[in-house]
């Protein structure tokens, strides 16, 4: 249904980039929907099409040619129509804001137009993308991040700090342990962390806890859910069972059914 190419940012980039994803459709008429599960990812999104290929059903309007996206803390439903063709910038979590320095609550669970939040060198960048080879595309959105990067002052450490400590952790932190580790109150930790990953640090870790669920069951196929609740920190079964329905709609044991096939590509 989908045809991907996947590249690494220049080392400059990793500490903000996981990825550069080009993600066209093949179908030849129609459109395919996907269910999108709640992630912490947050993209930068460029048309390489004709525009309007990317309709936001919960929402009720097509996304702009280049948008932002995310992260999402509930399922959002979007159809894909023939021909689409998309060059994604995958951030890891804070990197968007590091480059930009846009706050990142502003895209939770919906799509924006790029071009109002980083300005007309967006239609620029994507009209050289769409002319230019598939090696040299990288070059230049390489060029074009590190540029942006140089010119921003250096984001909250404590932030990278609390990241890394949730992630370690699986998820399974308290907030008051996240204060005493990087030497910050609630408020302040709360209002960057919004700022910056675009969550609560509560709903950031309880959504690496459920994508590290995820994670291990497409690499476990014979999982017993009850097991998997203790090795994650969920308090019983039950609660597992009741936290995975309110995240994605379903239960667990219907997940390769839930999971949308362009959600398989990008693996947020």
């Amino acid at each position: 249904m989908f045809h991907v190419h996947a590249f690494n940012p220049s080392p400059l980039l990793r500490h903000c980039v996981e990825s550069y994803l080009i993600v066209s459709a093949e179908q030849q008429i129609g459109f395919i929907e996907n269910n999108f599960f709640p992630h912490v990812t947050q993209s930068l999104v460029f048309g390489l099409d004709g525009g309007e290929t990317v309709y936001d059903c919960t929402h009720s309007e097509y996304s702009a040619p280049h948008f932002i996206v995310g992260p999402n803390d509930e399922v959002c439903r979007v159809k894909m129509y023939a021909g689409m063709k998309k060059m994604i910038i995958n951030f890891i979590p804070g990197g968007f804001y590091k480059i930009f320095h846009q706050p990142a609550n502003q895209f939770n669970n919906r799509s924006r137009d790029a071009v109002n939040y980083l300005g007309e060198e967006v239609n620029e960048i994507g009209r050289q993308l769409r002319e230019t080879h598939l090696s040299n595309k990288i070059d230049i959105v390489d060029s074009w991040l590190i540029r942006h990067l140089a010119g921003q002052k250096k984001a909250d450490r404590n932030i990278d700090e609390a990241i890394r400590l949730i992630e370690r952790s699986r998820g399974n932190i308290s907030l008051r342990e996240l204060e005493l580790a990087t030497y910050t109150t609630k408020r302040t930790l709360e209002r960057h962390f919004l700022e910056q990953v675009g969550l609560h640090p509560k709903t950031f870790s309880r959504l690496v806890r459920f994508n590290g669920v995820i994670r291990f069951i497409e690499s476990n196929l014979n999982v017993k859910w009850r097991q998997l609740a203790d090795l994650f920190g969920y308090y019983d079964q039950s609660h597992f069972i009741h936290e995975f329905k309110t995240l994605t709609g379903g239960l667990p044991q219907d997940y390769f059914l839930l999971k949308a096939d362009f959600e398989k590509i990008l693996q947020v």
